[in-house]
């Protein structure tokens, strides 16, 4: 048995609007274990609705309709689907009186026309709608069973969350095989070379994996369309080695929503940006929204006058050192002996920035401290660089997920072309 979804109406065809609906519900069925196999798309034409639903009707599928349930001239939807169907239009009384005590509750006049979304198909099954005035409705045509819901998306949102969801699962309950997907997003490896890295694996039956950029992070999808279990964890294991050095997060990407699901809580903040002009500190609200000082710095020595580099490093003196956040180049820096060594240890023709945290912040309600020091090194300099793949909101990006690497207690990113030393890093979590 097959899943599809058929978006109706002149507006989405024409592009007027985004088919959000499709979107929504692709989304929705892939995390139930469902995937879509087709997806269509057509106006408010009664012969186009008739054809596409007769096409449909031969598969032995579940097919979600949305859109042309209305009451306007226009919305051919439920016509449409009778005809095809061989079966007369109905009134279904209690949804008539349902609609009268909506527009009651809301001090208005229903229209004649409403009655026309009270008027289902001989034999369907009534769907209720719990926010609007057209119902849905649950249809058997041919070797199709196709599900009818409005086409506004708050409506088809709630009676997804209240029936349609359950009513899918129950019709292809062990008719059609559950799909599994994992999205893993990586930084600082480039499509191809990924490619290269995953091209020795055998995947067993069933399991595929594709990926897509979405600057600067890479997403990598593994796919087990009636796939074991145990197949989809093998092979998850032998990618996650692959990748490893690259890996941010899975599922979804929000270090923010990570860090409350683990209930890790960063006390306000004092943020430096030496380097990035201001993207650092908007990366920054990934892992807090709540800032003392937020302060954006020229560091760049070939354009500041001597006078200017002075009141840099005078400002800098007076922020607090608790809770500060900072990217600086190393010639902003505190020199020491640790960094000093550690430069020695690193091509000399190349560019170093450090990025220094300080940081208070709670997990499970208790208080914790996170310190370091992280030293990079970039072939060419972040000032003069407009490389695409190595630019300053690049690097803001990458200290910014290196910050949330530490505060879940998981190995740094290390990009490609890329030189990275921790020069100091203390939690104060025992374990």
């Amino acid at each position: 048995m097959r899943i599809e979804l058929i978006s109706t109406g002149d507006e989405v065809i024409t592009g007027s609007i985004d088919d959000t609906n499709a979107s929504f519900l692709s989304r929705e069925l892939i995390a139930a274990g469902l995937q879509v196999n087709r997806r269509h798309t057509t106006g408010d034409n009664l012969e186009e609705l008739m054809a596409l639903f007769t096409e449909v009707a031969a598969r032995k599928a579940v097919v979600i309709v949305t859109g042309g349930l209305g009451p306007t001239n226009d919305d051919l939807t439920t016509e449409a689907a009778a005809r095809v169907a061989q079966v007369p239009l109905e009134l279904n009384e209690q949804w008539l009186e349902r609609m009268r005590l909506w527009f009651a509750q809301r001090g208005r006049t229903m229209a004649q026309s409403n009655i026309k979304q009270a008027m289902l198909p001989q034999g369907a099954l009534f769907v209720n709608n719990p926010v609007g005035t057209a119902c849905g409705f649950v249809l058997k045509i041919n070797a199709a069973i196709f599900i009818f819901a409005p086409g506004v998306p708050r409506e088809l949102k709630a009676m997804w969350d209240l029936s349609l969801k359950e009513l899918v699962l129950s019709f292809t309950q062990d008719h059609v095989p559950r799909t599994h997907l994992i999205r893993l997003f990586l930084m600082g490896i480039g499509e191809s070379n990924l490619a290269e890295r995953l091209a020795a694996l055998k995947l067993p039956a069933g399991i595929t994996i594709g990926d897509r950029a979405i600057y600067p992070l890479i997403e990598l999808k593994v796919i087990g369309h009636d796939a074991s279990d145990s197949d989809l964890i093998a092979t998850l294991n032998q990618i996650m080695t692959l990748v490893a050095p690259f890996y941010v997060c899975k599922e979804s990407y929000s270090l923010l929503e990570i860090l409350n699901a683990q209930d890790i809580k960063l006390a306000p903040c004092n943020a430096v940006d030496g380097l990035c002009r201001g993207w650092f500190l908007i990366h920054l609200q990934e892992l807090c929204t709540n800032f003392i000082t937020c302060t954006v710095l020229n560091t760049d020595t070939t354009l500041l006058p001597p006078a200017e580099q002075a009141l840099g490093h005078q400002l800098l003196a007076q922020i607090p050192p608790r809770n500060e956040i900072s990217l600086l180049p190393v010639h902003f820096a505190t020199p020491d002996a640790t960094l000093s060594a550690a430069l020695s240890e690193l091509p000399p023709d190349w560019h170093y920035y450090l990025l220094q945290f300080n940081l208070d912040f709670t997990e499970h309600e208790q208080a914790h401290n996170l310190s370091g020091q992280l030293l990079f090194g970039f072939k060419e300099s972040i000032y003069q660089s407009g490389a695409y793949t190595r630019n300053r909101d690049f690097l803001a990006y990458l200290c910014t997920i290196e910050i949330y690497k530490a505060l879940v207690r998981e190995n740094f990113i290390i990009p490609e072309d890329c030189a990275l030393k921790a020069l100091a890093v203390h939690d104060s979590r025992s374990h």
